[in-house]
Formats: structure tokens, C-alpha cells, sequence
């Protein structure tokens, strides 16, 4: 079974390039590598002018399409989870990439490969720009990092999010669009909002980043945990001053430098 999502915007474009079925885009060797393994590829296509991004899953697991069945929910590939969650944020007022097309292919329901393409996001890589920003700049990035956090999480969005998976487009201190490049989640949709909830999945995120290379300061983390309880809802009272003590003692690992001095 094919399932396959285009976006009528796209449509045009895709038939005249000849990518217009699920197997004629997961079968193309058009477009430039960005990404290349046995599970899966990344490719930045340039279709008549207009910049498009690949991302296609060769296998999937067995475990995540069992865990979506006992949960109630349809089983989906990563690619097509991904496309879900940016369906619903986009309903929600959060900037995100759009996508231009999704598919994937099951066998008796179960999920074994996908692709998902996206059309390239205005801006530049916010990792990249706050590592070549001053101090001043650092922690407009790390407050307005802490509001979009603080915003997903209130929605009940839980996955990791990281500066590489943000584009920004304007002046990181004067109110610049946040857009959202990537959310690989093992579910794509919103889950019950609690305040434990809240603030383990937080901690979870902040250790997760600290493990890939996402090292912050001290004060820069009191910038995003200020602006991120200032994002939740009425309903969640978590107090900045003690989400930082309780970031800071996740960070502080012995032997490891998981923050900046």
C-alpha cells in the first residue's frame, strides 16, 4: 500500500520533472548528496529555479509501528510523521518548512520506507549564527530559543529540538522568524500537557543538546529559561529561577564540559 501526499501548490512543478508518483521520487538519483547511508538519504534538489530538499527512509523499525498500534494510532514512516507534525504546528501559528510532497509504502500496515520533501527555508542555520555572534547576540538567540520551547511545549510538543534544526531570518535582536526545518518525532501529534511532563522532557532536550555539541553559558541558559516560562501557559507555573538551578544540575556532569565558562 502507497500512501502519497502533494501539495496542489507543487504539483505542476513536480509533473514536469517527473516526480509526481511515490516510486518516481523514491527511485530519482536527481539533485545534489547532502546526505548519503544504508538507512537513508538527503538531497537538495533545484527544480526549474526553485530549491527543494529530499529526505527519504530505506528501512523503518518494526517496534515503532507496533508502539503506534497500542497507542490507538495509525503507523507511519519517520518521513510521514514528519510531514503530520508539521501539519499541526502549522495549524498552531508556528513557522515551519513546507512540504511539497510526502509518502511511504506499508506491507499489512506496517511502514517500511518514506520520503519527504520540503521547500527550502529562507534565512541561515541558527547554530551557525550563534556561533559566530557576540555575547549581546548569544542571548537574544538563547531567549528567543527559550519562547519557541516554551511554545511547543505548551502545545504538548515534546521532541528534541536543537539550534540545527532552526532556520532564522532577520536580526537574532529584533523579533527575527523562527522557522522549525526539522521535527523527526516518534509521534507526530500533540500530547497531554502536565507540568512534570513539561520540565522532564525539557531537561531531556537540554542534556540531549549538551551530548551532540549544543554547549551554552550559565547566563545565556537564565536568558532561555526566563523567556521559556514566560511562553507556557497560565496552567504551568514553573518558576525560571528554578528551572535554571534545575538545568544547570543536569549539566553539571563530572569530567564532562557541557557548559560554557
Amino acid at each position: 500500500m502507497i500512501r502519497l501526499h502533494i501539495n496542489p501548490t507543487f504539483q505542476a512543478l513536480l509533473q514536469a520533472n517527473n516526480l509526481s508518483s511515490y516510486s518516481q521520487i523514491m527511485q530519482t538519483s536527481s539533485g545534489t548528496i547532502i546526505e548519503d547511508d544504508c538507512s537513508r538519504d538527503v538531497r537538495c534538489l533545484d527544480l526549474d529555479g526553485q530549491k527543494l530538499y529530499l529526505k527519504r527512509c530505506r528501512r523503518e523499525k518494526l517496534s515503532s509501528a507496533l508502539e503506534s498500534y497500542s497507542l490507538g494510532k495509525l503507523a507511519h514512516s519517520k518521513p510521514y510523521k514528519e510531514m503530520l507534525q508539521f501539519r499541526y504546528l502549522a495549524q498552531r501559528h508556528f513557522a515551519v518548512a513546507e512540504v511539497v510532497a510526502a509518502g511511504e509504502e506499508l506491507n499489512y500496515g506496517m511502514p517500511l520506507k518514506g520520503f519527504i520533501m520540503t521547500r527550502e527555508v529562507p534565512g541561515q542555520d541558527l547554530a551557525l549564527v550563534y556561533r559566530a555572534a557576540d555575547k549581546d547576540t548569544r542571548h537574544c538567540i538563547m531567549s528567543d530559543f527559550g519562547s519557541l520551547l516554551g511554545r511547543l511545549h505548551n502545545f504538548g510538543f515534546y521532541g528534541s529540538t536543537r539550534l540545527k534544526d532552526i532556520f532564522i531570518d532577520g536580526d537574532p535582536c529584533k523579533s527575527p522568524t523562527l522557522t522549525l526545518i526539522d521535527r523527526e518525532t516518534r509521534s507526530p501529534y500533540p500530547r497531554p500537557v502536565r507540568q512534570n511532563k513539561v520540565l522532564n522532557r525539557l531537561l531531556l532536550n537540554v542534556y540531549r543538546q549538551a551530548k551532540q555539541g549544543e554547549i551554552f553559558s550559565s547566563s545565556e541558559w537564565e536568558s532561555f529559561a526566563e523567556n521559556y516560562c514566560r511562553a507556557l501557559g497560565e496552567h504551568l507555573s514553573i518558576d525560571a529561577k528554578a528551572l535554571l538551578i534545575a538545568i544547570l544540575g543536569k549539566l553539571d556532569q563530572p569530567g564532562k564540559a557541557y557548559l560554557q565558562k
